[in-house]
């Protein structure tokens, strides 16, 4: 699916990142964190911050 091999580091800390913006308090999920964790998870894959929205457009 994607062309790159993750860094697997940066990914695992992406998860990490996800799980604790909705460990604090699943009911309100602060969207910053999660935004965290999507850049960084970009980031593991080498992948643009645009990569979403292309893809959103793709579909």
């Amino acid at each position: 699916m994607l062309d790159s091999v993750p860094d697997p580091t940066l990914a695992a800390k992406s998860c990490c990142q996800l799980i604790n913006a909705y460990l604090s308090d699943p009911e309100h999920v602060d969207w910053d964190d999660v935004q965290k964790a999507l850049d960084t998870a970009l980031k593991a894959f080498d992948l643009p911050p645009t990569y979403i929205e292309e893809a959103n457009q793709r579909t």
